[in-house]
């Protein structure tokens, strides 16, 4: 399969007797939110290959040189050329590379970039760009991270743990993953603690794939939520990958066939039961026959009940009906994070589909988790984010369409007439979803008398 061509960044390791200045991305950003990383961008398309004459930058790439001082300036208010004539800066060095997976939606070529300091700089961070700016040991944030406080994609997870081992380091070389699938599942880790196995699955344009969510402590039940792979090559894959993994049970979101997929076939091969909601198993029966959970063992969650635990926090149960009626979604008592399946994406946005979903109910679910304000939301499509920022906009969104939709309504226009003025330009694949989202909110005005 040919992948887009990836996109090319930069990144900066500032370093000062082996602190190192860090950054917290803003939660509101659509490229890793709340992330902590180093400071850098993207290599634009423009920029400029003309060699800087400047010590220790001329050494390397001039695009790339080019771009650190540019993304330098804008986002910590500091000239790298300028601290080098002067001092600050006692070498530059091509630290690393990480290629991100090619199943990514913005996959990006990441250069990773050491600059030696004679001390530590007060760096007048771009606060639009940055939550957070500190000075830190490579130690230090590792442990940061491995408290499950923090999210932080794997090759800036890699570095620092190649700093760990040797501080002086200069060089790691291509520090990029292996992602030839060839028998195996992806797994992608950015909250310690929470591998996510990138599951080929048969979900909805954008998305191509699932996330398959390993849980529990050492001492604690080991769950597999939501394998779903979309055949049966990705399901030996997902065997090979689990193999290890001595697991107790599998959990399911909820009843879409992005979410189940052969489920009941690894829960026979492994001997585990599965745990779902009652509406969920009424679904699928219905739809595949009583025997679909042959020789399996069911457990019906309800709210609040603990599955397992993570850090030693319990992890807890939630309904969260919207998108489809036996939905629940997962968190520990900690709410450091919560895992809301189909209730967002991460990939595209959420159809709520008949007869399962309702908007009403949707609209209520958002509430719900917005007010327990967890610190990381975990979509089954995407990555993890920091915060509700994306819950927030997402029912703000919704509200605006269907005051949209509304208005138009009453203006005698049909069904077919809203789609054709407020989709303008979509991929004629999504229409019939997007027309599933009007006629559940037409349906929601109904009830509401409006």
């Amino acid at each position: 399969m040919n992948h887009p061509r990836p996109l090319e960044s930069v990144s900066v390791l500032f370093i000062h007797e082996e602190q190192i200045f860090a950054v917290q991305r803003q939660s509101y950003l659509s490229a890793f939110p709340g992330y902590h990383a180093f400071p850098g961008g993207k290599i634009d398309k423009d920029e400029s290959s003309v060699t800087f004459e400047t010590e220790f930058l001329c050494e390397h790439s001039a695009r790339r040189m080019r771009a650190l001082q540019r993304e330098i300036i804008e986002e910590v208010g500091y000239d790298l050329e300028a601290g080098i004539l002067n001092g600050e800066v006692l070498s530059v060095s091509e630290l690393a590379e990480a290629l991100a997976p090619p199943f990514t939606p913005v996959r990006f070529r990441t250069w990773f970039y050491r600059v030696n300091l004679r001390e530590r700089i007060s760096f007048k961070v771009d606060s639009g760009e940055f939550a957070d700016s500190f000075w830190s040991s490579a130690k230090d944030l590792l442990e940061i991270y491995r408290t499950g406080k923090i999210l932080m994609v794997p090759p800036t997870r890699w570095v620092l743990e190649g700093l760990v081992k040797n501080p002086e380091a200069a060089e790691f070389g291509d520090l990029s993953q292996d992602f030839a699938e060839k028998d195996r599942v992806p797994c992608l880790e950015m909250l310690d603690g929470i591998p996510i196995l990138a599951v080929k699955s048969a979900t909805l344009p954008p998305a191509t794939r699932t996330n398959a969510l390993l849980l529990g402590d050492a001492d604690a039940a080991k769950l597999l939520v939501d394998p779903s792979p979309n055949s049966e090559e990705e399901y030996r894959c997902l065997l090979n990958t689990i193999e290890d993994k001595m697991l107790d049970a599998v959990f399911l979101t909820h009843h879409h066939p992005d979410h189940h997929q052969f489920s009941n076939k690894l829960a026979r091969h492994l001997s585990i039961p599965i745990i779902l909601s009652q509406d969920t198993q009424q679904r699928l029966t219905l739809k595949y026959g009583e025997d679909y959970f042959e020789n399996v063992e069911l457990r019906f969650a309800t709210e609040n009940e603990e599955v397992t635990r993570w850090h030693g926090s319990s992890v807890r149960v939630y309904e969260i009906p919207g998108h489809d009626a036996g939905h629940l979604g997962l968190a520990p008592d900690s709410l450091a994070w919560f895992l809301v399946g189909d209730l967002i994406q991460g990939i595209g946005t959420v159809v709520i589909p008949s007869p399962e979903g309702d908007m009403a109910t949707y609209f209520s679910t958002l509430e719900k988790v917005i007010a327990l304000n967890p610190e990381v939301i975990i979509p089954s499509h995407g990555i993890p984010m920091r915060s509700t920022h994306r819950l927030i906009e997402t029912l703000k969104h919704r509200r605006a369409r269907e005051s949209q939709i509304l208005k138009l309504s009453k203006s005698g226009n049909s069904k077919e007439e809203i789609l054709e003025q407020l989709y303008q330009g979509l991929d004629p694949r999504l229409q019939p979803l997007a027309m599933q989202n009007i006629e559940s909110h037409l349906e929601k005005l109904n009830k509401e008398n409006k």
